[in-house]
This record gives structure tokens, C-alpha cells and sequence, in this order.
């Protein structure tokens, strides 16, 4: 895995470093990757530089993160994956590429689901805990 949003982007302090940004901090770069494959998004990616598409999936991961806690307990029924996120970050936004992004945050999450499947860290049923995986990335890197 090659960072696109960096994991410092979702800490200030080892207070932070719960397991629920764990999971944001994965969604943000799924989702990254998700604009980087779309077809659909290819005028965006022309017109936006890496580190404004990064900025922009930060902010739509740390939307969400109430959209997953409430999920996760139980609270909603599924996570919210809105249009709501990509109008507050873009206003002007025109409403088809809007339509793609949100089918890439959809596509994100798809993704997030099969990975937390099969994932032991349980990010998704222990989201205050303090996790060391911020720590072990910045020592050790992604493995190869």
C-alpha cells in the first residue's frame, strides 16, 4: 500500500490513535484509489492536483466517522455514504461529478467491508481503543 492521505493526517496526539481513525485513515486512501481507477473521474484527477484529491478524501473519511461509529453500533442501519460530504467540501460541485465521487466513497466502502472482513484488528467493534498500527506505520512502513 502506498500512501496517498497520510495516516499523520488523522492524529494530533497518541490520544488519537484509535482504532476508529485507523479505519478512516484506510477508507480515505481506498477511496483515493477508487477516484484514481473511475473513468468517470478522469476530468477531476486532470483538473486536481494529488494533494487536493488527498485533502478531499480526508475530509470525506473524517465526515463518515460518525456515519461508522453510529453503524457499528448498532445505532443506524448501514453507513451513510452521502452527497451531503462532497457539497460541504465543494460547494459548486456539478451534480455529475458529484454522482461519480459518491460512486467511488460507495465503491470505498464496498471495499472496506470485504477488508474488515477478514481483518482481526476489529477497528469496526473496539473504535476507542488505542492502536499501535499508526506507530508500527511510521516505524516500520507498509509491508512489502
Amino acid at each position: 500500500m502506498n500512501d496517498k492521505v497520510m495516516a499523520e493526517r488523522f492524529y494530533q496526539d497518541d490520544a488519537d490513535k484509535i482504532k476508529l481513525n485507523w479505519f478512516c485513515y484506510e477508507y480515505a486512501n481506498i477511496l483515493y484509489w477508487e477516484i484514481e481507477r473511475s473513468d468517470k473521474l478522469a476530468g477531476y484527477r486532470a483538473k486536481n492536483k494529488p494533494d487536493r484529491i488527498a485533502d478531499f478524501c480526508l475530509y470525506y473519511a473524517k465526515r463518515m466517522k460518525k456515519s461508522v461509529y453510529n453503524s457499528s453500533a448498532g445505532k443506524t442501519k448501514g453507513v451513510q455514504v452521502s452527497d451531503q460530504y462532497i457539497y460541504e467540501y465543494k460547494p459548486d460541485c456539478p451534480g455529475k461529478l458529484a454522482r461519480a465521487l459518491l460512486e467511488a466513497a460507495e465503491a470505498a466502502l464496498d471495499e472496506m467491508n470485504l477488508v474488515c472482513s477478514v481483518c482481526g484488528n476489529r477497528s469496526l467493534s473496539e473504535w476507542f481503543a488505542l492502536t499501535p498500527m499508526f506507530d508500527n506505520l511510521a516505524k516500520n512502513g507498509w509491508p512489502t
